[in-house]
């Protein structure tokens, strides 16, 4: 080989070396590559699948299970992800605060740094290949330790911190969670105690909870996924026995609750307990396909501690009151009927006239809002006895489906309204003035809407004004007097906007009118009784006005001149 030929691969080789060393740090800030420069060792922990510790006396072994670690050696238990990954952190930022070289270990031996039987090898497995590392004594200012990488010659010196996160035990390395799941992905719920067994399920994660054990009944979504939270939160407290004998002695063969969270077909189950004679503050506790018996907060497991009625869903109704089209009530052989369209409500029976949107969208908020107060039959046998044999009250909402709600009489102690579902057999007791419905609490207070520009004659006891034809108004009876127009303009403007302040019941007999106007071919009409209670041709109840509104409609009209008494 010719000296320029030999010349070309010296070039060559610089530009593959120059271009492999650009690519590996292009993106990089100066300090950035420097840095990266001074790594211990290098490695990318997403591509790391094991980590064995190796001290004197203990071998510790981990292993990388899907996105978690598992520890295999000296237990087969899982880890905690948190301190696996300090580790990790730890190796992979450890910089070199010194290289001893080849050269400056000639004659040297390796007893000198501790190297020659290390206090600790650490394994990195990897996609690619293991890294080792062998750390041994301090150095002389007891501030870093020596270091090699197994399969180099040479020595490093490196913070003595990273020897305090390798110093890690088996405890500290141990998962303290004590039963691992996604609460968001389990699918059923499984509580036994001596004397009874609950258990709720969803067919999806994204369906609602149901209890299935030992009734069918809608259960609380509130409440079952904050028992699935508190239990994806329960923390180990203290290790106390790796010995499967000893679940006999800590209670745990014949447990005080066990409960089993299932995500699809696996299940994992958990034992508790009583709480600890001498710190009732913890329970013993344990997976029940594991042999590792420790502590948990005693608070957690006594919230497993419910009852059915604890764990179902207190709403009588289940509607989204936005999607109800149609209200019916029947009361007796009387029926309220209601239709809405774009959030405006007319009420069609008993009478066809607009409704109070305002009330009617309380009545929705109400009756969502509806909550036992009391389960108190489970199976219905006796609906006379709860006056739901022939309900006092029938609510019909019509929607996306249709609930229907019987409304019964009270308990013996007029503390609770017992109402029923149509399509459940359940009869729940709620507060007594929880439902109150009338028609006038849902008709609109407005009992005319007319324009009183279009009113051409009104009769006022012995008075009669009327319209000639340029549009003014006129006295006609009494033929003595003088009209006040503006007496007579706020009567007017009173009248044909007039509302209601409450409704009563139907009336039948009416008195002679106290007022009344014409309107093209049409004579309206009103009767106001001096306690200020009135009837009118356009309204099918009793309703009260205030006592400003009646003082204007009843007001004279008309001033006598002086001599025509």
């Amino acid at each position: 080989m010719n000296s320029r030929t030999t010349l070309f691969l010296v070039v060559l080789v610089a530009l593959v070396g120059g271009f492999v060393f650009w690519d590996h740090f292009k993106g990089m800030s100066t300090s950035e590559r420097e840095s990266k420069s001074k790594r211990l060792v290098e490695f990318e922990v997403n591509d790391i699948t094991g980590l064995d510790l190796v001290h004197s006396n203990q071998t510790i072994v981990l292993a990388k299970s899907g996105e978690n670690w598992d520890l295999k050696q000296p237990l087969a238990v899982r880890a905690d992800f948190s301190a696996v990954s300090s580790i990790l952190d730890e190796l992979e930022f450890a910089e070199r605060e010194r290289t001893i070289t080849e050269k400056e270990l000639s004659g040297v031996s390796l007893v000198d740094f501790g190297l020659d039987s290390p206090a600790m090898r650490v394994t990195l497995h990897s996609k690619k290949r293991p890294v080792g590392l062998l750390v041994g004594h301090e150095t002389p200012t007891k501030d870093a330790l020596y270091v090699q990488v197994e399969g180099h010659r040479e020595v490093y010196v490196v913070r003595k911190s990273i020897q305090e996160r390798l110093n890690q035990t088996v405890e500290a390395l141990r998962s303290r969670t004590a039963i691992e799941f996604t609460p968001s992905a389990a699918t059923r719920l499984e509580i036994k105690a001596a004397d009874r067994v609950i258990e709720m399920s969803r067919t999806n994660t994204e369906a609602r909870w149901t209890l299935t054990r030992p009734l069918l009944a809608r259960a609380d979504q509130t409440k079952v996924s904050e028992l699935l939270t508190d239990l994806n939160g329960l923390r180990i407290q203290d290790f106390v026995s790796e010995d499967p004998k000893d679940a006999h002695t800590f209670q745990l063969d014949e447990p005080e609750r066990e409960v089993t969270v299932y995500t699809g077909d696996a299940g994992q189950t958990i034992v508790f307990s009583r709480p600890l004679t001498n710190d009732a503050s913890k329970v013993h506790a344990k997976l029940k396909a594991g042999n590792s018996v420790f502590t948990v907060s005693a608070e957690v497991a006594k919230k497993c501690t419910v009852q059915i009625n604890d764990l179902r869903d207190p709403r009588v109704l289940t509607f989204d009151p936005a999607a109800v089209k149609k209200i019916e009530i029947l009361q007796g052989t009387n029926k309220i009927a209601l239709t809405g369209s774009n959030h405006v409500w007319t009420l069609t029976a008993p009478v066809a006239v607009a409704a109070d949107d305002d009330a009617v969208r309380q009545l929705l908020h109400d009756l969502d809002g509806l909550k036992a107060k009391q389960f108190t039959a489970d199976v219905a046998t006796d609906l006379d006895r709860y006056g739901l044999a022939a309900p006092a009250t029938t609510i019909s909402l019509l929607g996306e489906g249709t609930n229907v709600l019987l409304v019964g009489s009270l308990d013996a102690s007029n503390s609770v309204l017992y109402v029923k579902r149509a399509d459940e057999p359940f009869i729940y007791g709620v507060e007594t003035n929880a439902i109150a419905v009338n028609p006038g609490s849902l008709r609109t207070r407005q009992v005319f809407d007319l324009k009183s520009d279009q009113v051409t004659k009104l009769v006022a006891g012995n008075t009669t004004v009327a319209r000639d034809g340029s549009g003014k108004w006129k006295l006609v009876a009494p033929a003595q007097g003088v009209l006040d127009t503006d007496s007579l303009n706020h009567l007017l403007d009173a009248f044909c906007q007039l509302r209601a302040e409450e409704f009563g019941e139907p009336y039948t007999d009416v008195a002679p009118p106290t007022l009344t106007v014409t309107v093209g071919e049409t004579t309206h009409w009103i009767v106001i009784d001096k306690d200020g209670q009135a009837v009118a041709d356009a309204c099918e109840l009793r309703f009260k006005l205030s006592e400003p509104v009646v003082r204007t409609l009843t007001k004279d009209l008309v001033a006598v001149p002086p001599g025509h008494d």
